[in-house]
């Protein structure tokens, strides 16, 4: 199996028909048998090309302006700059492979692929001297030129630059210890058993960074851990729920912060997880059934309707893990920087409003409200939950937290804890 030619057609997936780089990345592992070496290459070749897309595009462009080649054969090209830029894999190899891919076509085609390749690497690569910061910033990490200049309007330049330098990296997985089955120090004594390397992070108390991916692991498939991101464990620790807590988690899916906060209470109580997806209904149920949660109790209803169906001031906490952008989570979401666009993020920020005003009011006098996102865009953040307080001034500001990406090497994150006086 050619595992360049899998990751080309993978690519054209993504590319022309808009799909989604997990999902089309995870259907190609599980349609094709590959090696576990192959496997690494196929998903580091389809990640970082389209990670790297607008960088890759501007040091090829000079090399086929003139040509405007097919999208298939642009891709060959991009995945064979990717490698020669970003992989340590001998170059020679490199461009006989994708020559070979294009002479299963086109012989024609093969030696202008064959060129363009051998044109490139006579050259140094295109200097972005002369460009503004905004152009230098969206060449260098390839990031949407739009989406540089709107961010700039939170951060500055020297912190924007860290921000979209970690964006470009590639993060290894976080676990959560999950605590109603194990602890820490015997799920750190079983990853070194397993050769499993792992660090510890000071932003929670049971979560882990680990060098490889442990799905398939029985640490995993038994419930003694599960994936989360560090940044996402913050928000069951920051809620800190008291045992036997009645807990409202309105956009609970995929249900890793229901099941956290499962854990924090030791299973007592009761969290109301509510979806509007029912297949999320069903995957939640999976995942709460691996991890030994018996308190919780999926809901199939949308977060704006849930006032129609229970009496006001019912819970001790509310958990509105809203929709967000996700502007900080790129650098797992490799392809939502080319995807999102401004109209987009300013409907998310009227339905996190809206969440947030047909809700509100379920929650106890006394009690907690914990709004989250993961994104680091301040108008869906601490602009928003300022309008918020000033709508609602029975409502108190208890802590907030803001983690950009390159602080902790983890996702950003926005959490803020609110008490009803």
């Amino acid at each position: 199996m050619n595992v360049r030619k899998l990751a080309l057609e993978a690519i054209e997936k993504i590319t022309r028909k808009k799909a989604f780089c997990n999902i089309v990345v995870n259907e190609f592992l599980n349609k094709f048998e590959l090696s576990e070496e192959d496997r690494r290459l196929f998903t580091n070749l389809v990640y970082g090309t389209i990670q790297n897309l607008i960088t890759i595009d501007f040091y090829l462009e000079p090399y086929i302006r003139r040509k405007k080649p097919k999208s298939w054969v642009k891709n060959l090209l991009y995945i064979s700059v990717y490698q020669i830029v970003y992989l340590d894999i001998p170059k020679y190899a490199i461009v006989n492979e994708s020559v070979d891919i294009a002479n299963i076509k086109d012989k024609a085609i093969g030696s202008f692929v064959n060129a363009v390749l051998r044109n490139f690497l006579r050259n140094p690569l295109r200097s972005l001297d002369g460009y503004d910061d905004i152009q230098r910033l969206s060449i260098k990490y390839s990031h949407p030129m739009w989406l540089v200049a709107y961010l700039l309007k939170d951060y500055s330049l020297e912190v924007l630059e860290k921000i979209l330098q970690e964006n470009s990296l590639i993060k290894n997985d976080a676990i959560r210890i999950n605590t109603l089955k194990t602890n820490k120090e015997t799920i750190k004594t079983k990853l070194t058993e397993a050769n499993i390397q792992f660090s510890d992070n000071p932003l929670v108390e049971n979560g882990l960074t680990i060098n490889k991916s442990i799905v398939n692991h029985p640490l995993f498939t038994e419930g003694f851990i599960t994936i989360q991101d560090i940044s996402s464990q913050m928000v069951s620790e920051i809620t800190n729920p008291e045992p036997n807590s009645l807990i409202l988690d309105l956009c609970s899916a995929p249900g890793g912060k229901a099941a956290h906060l499962a854990a924090l209470m030791n299973n007592t109580g009761t969290i109301f997880a509510c979806d509007v997806y029912p297949h999320k209904i069903k995957l939640m149920e999976q995942t709460f059934e691996r991890l030994g949660v018996n308190n919780v109790k999926t809901q199939l209803i949308d977060a704006r309707n849930v006032a129609n169906k229970v009496k006001k001031e019912s819970f001790d906490y509310l958990i509105a893990d809203v929709p967000c952008s996700g502007l900080g989570v790129l650098s797992h979401k490799v392809d939502l920087k080319y995807q999102i666009t401004l109209k987009a993020i300013e409907e998310v920020e009227y339905l996190q409003e809206e969440i947030l005003e047909k809700s509100y009011q379920l929650l106890k006098r006394g009690g907690y409200l914990i709004y989250s996102t993961c994104t680091i865009n301040k108008d869906e953040n601490e602009k928003q939950i300022a309008k918020f307080l000033r709508r609602h001034e029975d409502f108190t500001k208890v802590e907030e937290r803001i983690i950009l990406p390159f602080e902790y090497h983890t996702d950003g994150f926005y959490i803020c804890k609110l008490r009803r006086n």
